[in-house]
């Protein structure tokens, strides 16, 4: 049981590391894409306002709040 469970924490740690390392640019998904599998948008040299604004942007074409930009 304990052997499983540090096994266990062990995956899930390597998961969170591996998922945030130092993102640069701008990637935009559909909100109920919570995988983040495919990207509706992305740059790699855009700064967090400009990607900011192109979430505002996006969502504006569509009228409704169904992306996000990060």
């Amino acid at each position: 049981m304990r052997k499983s469970f540090i096994i266990i924490a062990a995956l899930l740690l390597l998961a969170a590391l591996s998922s945030s390392c130092n993102r640069t640019g701008c990637q935009c998904y559909i909100k109920t894409d919570v995988a983040h599998t495919h990207a509706i948008f992305e740059d790699e040299n855009m700064s967090k306002e400009d990607c900011m604004a192109k979430e505002a942007e996006l969502n504006d074409e569509v009228s409704m709040d169904v992306y996000r930009c990060r």
